[in-house]
């Protein structure tokens, strides 16, 4: 293959990647949210969220700022243990970034924090890398803890809504039921284990082999660390932060401020595993779990479009301002060393 051709192969490549990168959760976002509004009117909805209160909405976003900043803290605990004592601020001001940057191109905020990090703290990428997936991981377990323990303290409900909607529990139960569904876990753990034992000399598997690896040495040193139970109040702080920020908002619609902490908890679980779907800040998913959540307890479907409108707009310009600072920031102490 010529020079030319590899270039071309190159540049093919690369706008194959920009294309699943960017356009795809772009255009799942759009194609979620036209969905979303294609029969609400919106001056009506507009009249909706003139009602709403700003105050408590602009209040909502100290809680935001607050888990963010929680969050670095618990990074460089998640550090330490690895033999670097990175600067706080340092990793506040890369989250702050990585988030506005995940509104560009979702998923890459994590990367480009430790990215940042590792030039401006001399770590390498590969630690940080590992640190940030057992931060998610972390994220995950507590999300999936969030969700059922939501579900259990509101399983009467759930079953209730089922037996009204006899749809929706025969689809649940198709689900469960299909042979389809075991047989796709057995494909998907066989092909893992085959791909794993036969091409372990691929290029791209000893890459993915060497960083579990790594991350297994890098998880018994944090296991070993002395500080594990402030890394468990530091989980704490950071979700009780994350619902609060989402739920005082309840109380900025007079449709939403008598439902509860039980209504709350739900809508929060139901919003926080949408953010798994790859979109740029939650557009899109984030809106249809939040709508989906409220029309379980009677909310009508303007009004709960509305609500997550309005709520998504405020926090989303909150994260880009919070972002845009951070990376001002870490842009003016690079410029003065």
């Amino acid at each position: 293959m010529d020079t030319k051709e590899e270039e071309k192969t190159s540049k093919k490549s690369s706008l194959i990647n920009k294309f699943v990168k960017v356009v795809l959760p772009l255009a799942l976002g759009i194609a979620i949210i036209y969905y979303l509004f294609k029969d609400i009117n919106l001056t009506e909805l507009w009249t909706v969220l003139e009602d709403a209160n700003w105050g408590i909405l602009a209040f909502s976003l100290i809680f935001g700022l607050l888990g963010n900043t929680i969050r670095g803290y618990r990074w460089q605990l998640l550090i330490r243990p690895l033999g670097y004592n990175p600067k706080v601020s340092n990793l506040n001001f890369s989250i702050y970034g990585g988030y506005a940057v995940n509104f560009v191109l979702p998923r890459a905020g994590e990367i480009w924090r430790c990215g940042v990090i590792a030039k401006e703290e001399n770590i390498p990428f590969s630690k940080l890398f590992g640190t940030m997936i057992v931060d998610r991981i972390f994220d995950t377990i507590t999300v999936l803890c969030i969700s059922l323990f939501a579900f259990l303290f509101n399983m009467q409900f759930f079953i209730s809504q089922l037996e009204e909607n006899e749809e929706a529990l025969n689809s649940v139960l198709g689900v469960l039921q299909s042979p389809i569904l075991y047989i796709s876990i057995a494909v998907l753990v066989i092909g893992t284990y085959v791909i794993f034992k036969f091409f372990k000399n691929n290029f791209i598997v000893k890459k993915i082999t060497d960083l579990v690896v790594g991350m297994g040495k890098d998880m018994k040193a944090i296991w070993k660390m002395k500080t594990k139970n402030r890394l468990f109040l530091y989980t704490i702080g950071i979700w009780g932060s994350y619902f609060l920020y989402f739920y005082t908002t309840f109380y900025a619609f007079e449709f939403t401020e008598h439902l509860g902490v039980t209504a709350g908890l739900i809508a929060f679980a139901l919003s926080s595993i949408s953010m798994g779907v790859p979109s740029n800040g939650g557009l899109g998913p984030w809106h249809v779990a939040v709508v989906a959540s409220l029309g379980l307890y009677g909310v009508d479907k303007l009004s709960a479009t509305a609500f997550a409108t309005g709520v998504f707009t405020t926090q989303s310009l909150w994260v880009i301002l919070c972002g845009l600072v951070g990376i001002a920031a870490l842009s003016i102490r690079k410029s003065k060393r």
